[in-house]
């Protein structure tokens, strides 16, 4: 299982190389444990795998959904390769080995082990790991649309992200959007025969600080935020910028309705047009991920409780592709080895023990659903 991660962390996923690699690694390794796997693969890099371990299906199948690509090692500096996985004082360094390919290969090695046992499943045990996650979702996205959850009949799907084995049941969505305000170009020394996309920018932008996201609360996410992250505009110093874009990082709770956000921002730019004629402004979606909600008090929570240990389930701050998976109508539950404050990090890493540890989780919690 060490040798597994090690070899998917060295099939670097980064967004410019894809996820094939990763996704190769991963069918080999099924193939030696006589799983039949199939790799998805478009645009000559993206892919995506899954792999079934099947039964005599008289039970709800339980699906695992991870995700292949990692994001890029960054430019601060690292003890050794992010990309070459290094063993030291009992943790495995590189990128991804948090987040989240200790998770996907505890898994897999799990599966691996229940084959091999020759246990009578009454389930189907589904394993996924799809692509950009830490991008766009799409992964995901292509495995809901081939995937049939009512012929799978599942009783629930677990996410291994990073949890320090915690069960989260809930987390904020996203809204990225990106708003571009129009100009017309024009000398530096002549600003009145142009249309400064800068200034209308700043106009907005006014405006939006009295846009008050956090007017509605959950009882367990709390309330939404709104973050300006990025800001681009102007060619030259002296030519009057007849463009210019920012980008809104928005995280919602569950009573958000992301469309609502929408037409909210549209309303803003039709009141600054009322006084400002020549303000011109369009909105474009990045990226929309909803909230998740799991009923944390459901029998397939109430059972991973029992078999971790856990009392009680949490909300994480960080966002998955759990909400496109609980469009199944199925319960939705993260759970994985790793400290999630890891992530994203230089030196990231995992402790060997919890590698363990969760291959004993999950092995534990496929024989409880599936048998």
């Amino acid at each position: 299982m060490k040798n597994l991660l090690k070899k998917l962390i060295e099939a670097k996923s980064t967004p410019d190389v894809g996820e094939i690699e990763c996704a190769k690694v991963l069918a080999d390794f099924f193939a030696s444990a006589g799983i039949e796997s199939n790799v998805e693969i478009w645009d000559k890099t993206r892919a995506n795998i899954t792999a079934t371990v099947k039964s005599s299906s008289e039970k709800p199948a339980l699906l695992f959904v991870s995700h292949l690509d990692v994001v890029p090692a960054g430019k601060q500096s690292w003890q050794s390769d992010p990309f070459e996985a290094a063993e030291r004082d009992r943790k495995i360094f590189g990128r991804g080995a948090c987040d989240m390919k200790s998770g996907m290969a505890s898994v897999a090695a799990a599966m691996a082990e229940i084959k091999k046992s020759v246990v009578n499943l009454k389930s189907d045990i589904i394993f996924s790991a799809t692509a950009g996650e830490e991008t766009d979702s799409i992964g995901i996205k292509k495995f809901l649309e081939s995937f049939d959850g009512k012929e799978n009949n599942l009783c629930g799907a677990i996410v291994p992200e990073p949890t320090d084995f915690k069960l989260i049941t809930a987390h904020r969505g996203l809204l990225w959007l990106e708003i571009t305000t129009k100009g017309k170009t024009a000398h530096g020394s002549m600003p009145h025969l142009g249309i400064n996309a800068i200034e209308s920018m700043r106009v907005f932008l006014d405006e939006l600080e009295h846009y008050d996201i956090t007017g509605v609360k959950d009882k367990l996410l709390g309330t939404g935020s709104m973050s300006i992250n990025k800001i681009r505009g102007g060619n030259a110093t002296n030519v009057i910028p007849d463009k210019c874009t920012v980008q809104l990082d928005i995280r919602t709770i569950p009573e958000h309705n992301h469309s609502q956000i929408q037409n909210d921002i549209e309303a803003i730019f039709a009141k600054i047009s009322q006084r400002k004629k020549d303000f011109s402004a369009a909105i474009e979606v990045i990226r929309s991920v909803e909230a998740l909600k799991t009923n944390s008090d459901c029998a397939f929570v109430n059972d991973l409780k029992k078999i971790t240990g856990n009392t009680e389930t949490a909300a994480a701050q960080f966002t998955t592709d759990a909400p496109f998976i609980a469009e199944l109508n199925i319960p939705v539950v993260i759970f994985g080895p790793g400290k999630p404050d890891i992530c994203h990090k230089p030196d990231e890493y995992i402790e060997i023990q919890d590698l363990q540890k969760a291959v004993e989780f999950y092995k534990n919690i496929i024989l409880h659903f599936a048998c």
